[in-house]
C-alpha cells in the first residue's frame, strides 16, 4: 500500500533477513543492507541467505518489494524507518559490545544528513541499559548534524523471537516492547508494527533505559524458571515414586506461578538466554548491586550440563558407545551455541567415549568443531543401532 512507510533493515542475518521478508510479505517496500556482498546478492535474487522455516517462501513471493544493498546511507535516503539488527557480541565481563551498532549508526547518520524529512531509527539488538541514549544517539546526531526528537526519532525495540520460529514469532508476538526517546517516535513504530502483525499484541511503551532493562530481565527470569524446574527434576529423580512432570504440572496450576518454561529437562542454551542472564548479573555488579540470583542460575545451568555428562559416562558399558540425538539448542535450528546436546557430545569425546551424533540440521555446525572425533549418523535409526546408550537432548518434530 502506498501509505505504508518504506522500511530499511540493517543487518540481514538470522533475524534481520526474516524481519525484512516479513515486512515485504505484508506489503511494505523494504531495503535490506548488509556488509556481505554474498548476502546482498542472495536477497536480490530472492534466495534466503540463512536457513529459517518459511523464509524461502516469503522471499520468493516478495516481488519488487524487497531489495538489498551494501550502501547503508543510501538505504536510509530511500526509506522512512530503519531497523538495526546487527550483532552485539558478549564481552568477557558479561556485557555486550555495541561496536557494530556504532558502525551502523555512523552510516545511518550520513544517510540522515543527505535526506530531508523525518526518519525513524529503531535499534533491535540486545544492549545494556544506556546504550541507545548515550552510545547510539550521539553518533547519529554527530554524523547527521541533526537533532534526535526533532529531525529524526529513535526507539529501542528488541524482538522476543526464537530461532527456528522467527517468522511465526515476529508476525505473532506475545507483546511489543517499545522504548521511545519521544512520543512521536513511539507512535510511528507502534503503527508500523501493528500493520505487520497478524495478531493484536499488547504494547508496552516506555523510555529507552526501561526497555533495555526489560529485554535482559525477561530472558533472565525465564532462565531462572528453567533452572528451578531442573532443580526439582534432580530432587524427584532421587525420591522413590518422584516425577517432575507431576510436580511442575501442579505448580503451574497456581496462578502466581503459571506453567510456561516450568518443565524439567536439559540445561538451557542458545544465543540469548545464557548471555542475557549473565548480562543482568554484570549490570548489577556495575551498579554496585549483587547479581547473586542470576549468577546462581548460570552456575546451576553449567552444573546441569556436567551432571548429564557424568551420568551418561556412568551408563556406558566398558568398551561401549553412546549416541546423542539432537545437537542444536532447539528444533528447527542449526545453532549449537551453548546447546546441551553439542556440549554433551564434546564432553563425552573429551572423556574418551565412542560417540555417534545425529541432528536433522546441525551436523555441519558440529562437524566444523568436532571434525572426525565423533561419528555422524545420517538417520535416527542409524544412530540408535550404533550405540549402547542413547541420549535425546532435542525433540525432533519431524519424527513420531
Amino acid at each position: 500500500m502506498a501509505d505504508k512507510p518504506r522500511v530499511s533493515v540493517i543487518g540481514l542475518g538470522k533475524l534481520g533477513a526474516c524481519i525484512a521478508a516479513c515486512f515485504a510479505h505484508k506489503g511494505f517496500s523494504v531495503v535490506g543492507a548488509d556488509v556481505s556482498a554474498k548476502t546482498v546478492d542472495m536477497v536480490n535474487q530472492h534466495q534466503p541467505p540463512v536457513f529459517e522455516p518459511q523464509l524461502g517462501e516469503l522471499m520468493a513471493g516478495s516481488g519488487d518489494r524487497l531489495r538489498a544493498t551494501q550502501d547503508v546511507a543510501q538505504a536510509i535516503v530511500d526509506t522512512d524507518a530503519t531497523l538495526i539488527v546487527v550483532p552485539t557480541p558478549s564481552t568477557e565481563e558479561g556485557g555486550f559490545s555495541i561496536d557494530y551498532v556504532i558502525e551502523a549508526a555512523r552510516s545511518i547518520g550520513r544517510g540522515l544528513k543527505a535526506k530531508d524529512g523525518y526518519h525513524l531509527v529503531v535499534l533491535t539488538s540486545t544492549v545494556l541499559p544506556g546504550s541507545t541514549e548515550y552510545g547510539m544517539i550521539p553518533v547519529l546526531e554527530r554524523e547527521s548534524g541533526k537533532r534526535c526528537g526533532q529531525d529524526f526519532g529513535v526507539c529501542y525495540s528488541p524482538e522476543f523471537i526464537a530461532l527456528g520460529q522467527v517468522i511465526k514469532d515476529f508476525l505473532n508476538p506475545e507483546f511489543l516492547l517499545i522504548g521511545e526517546q519521544d512520543e512521536r517516535a513511539g507512535e510511528m513504530l507502534a503503527s508500523i508494527y501493528l500493520a505487520v502483525c497478524d495478531n493484536q499484541p499488547k504494547i508496552a511503551r516506555m523510555n529507552l533505559v526501561n526497555s533495555e532493562l526489560t529485554k535482559i530481565s525477561v530472558n533472565a527470569y525465564v532462565t531462572m524458571r528453567i533452572s528451578f524446574a531442573n532443580m526439582v527434576a534432580s530432587l524427584s529423580e532421587q525420591l522413590p515414586g518422584g516425577d517432575v512432570d507431576t510436580v511442575t504440572g501442579a505448580l503451574g496450576l497456581d496462578t502466581r506461578i503459571g506453567s510456561r518454561y516450568l518443565k524439567g529437562a536439559v540445561a538451557f542454551g542458545g544465543p540469548c538466554f545464557p548471555r542475557d542472564n549473565q548480562a543482568l548479573a554484570y549490570l548489577a555488579r556495575q551498579l554496585g548491586q549483587t547479581g547473586a540470583l542470576a549468577e546462581a542460575v548460570h552456575a546451576y545451568n553449567a552444573s546441569s550440563n556436567q551432571k548429564l555428562a557424568d551420568r551418561v559416562l556412568e551408563a556406558i558399558p566398558k568398551g561401549g558407545s553412546v549416541s546423542v540425538l539432537g545437537l542444536s539448542y532447539k528444533p528447527d535450528s542449526n545453532v549449537i551455541e551453548e546447546a546441551p546436546g553439542f556440549l554433551l557430545a564434546k564432553k563425552l569425546v573429551e572423556s574418551g567415549a565412542t560417540v555417534t551424533v545425529h541432528d536433522p540440521m546441525a551436523m555441519d555446525a558440529v562437524r566444523r568443531v568436532l571434525g572426525d572425533r565423533v561419528k555422524y549418523a545420517a538417520t535416527v535409526d542409524e544412530a540408535m543401532a550404533a550405540a549402547d546408550v542413547i541420549v535425546i537432548t532435542n525433540p525432533d518434530r519431524n519424527r513420531p
